[in-house]
């Protein structure tokens, strides 16, 4: 079974500014998630879907895969996550990458995960 974890890390926030990016503990929220997924067996590949070349560079330096930039217009504040979802499948084709059978939904404003808890999932 093919698993990959999308974390959605758009760069618009309008009532706290980068908050995908606040640093918690020394490490920001978009890199803890990165790397809870990271250390979770079952994934096999961790991929970041942002609208900012910073998150992306952020991204790629904490070991996720991102090889694109999403769209504008589905980076919105009332863009919706089926829409992420449905770009993020897209331009897995687009780069040619394997469909996955399932897809974990990662989000960087909740870091506080228990040990395990992605797994059991």
């Amino acid at each position: 079974m093919l698993i990959y974890a999308l974390i959605p890390a758009r760069s618009g926030s309008k009532r706290i500014k980068d908050k995908n990016i606040l640093k918690l503990k020394n490490k920001n929220l978009l890199e803890i998630t990165i790397n809870q997924s990271l250390k979770t067996k079952a994934i096999n590949k961790t991929f970041v879907s942002t609208d900012s070349k910073k998150y992306q560079k952020i991204s790629l330096k904490a070991g996720a895969l991102s090889p694109y930039l999403r769209k504008k217009k589905i980076s919105r504040d009332y863009s919706t996550d089926l829409e992420c979802f449905k770009d993020f499948l897209n331009q897995l084709k687009i780069h040619q990458y394997e469909i996955p059978d399932i897809i974990v939904h990662l989000r960087p404003t909740y870091p506080y995960r228990e040990k395990g808890l992605i797994s059991k999932c």
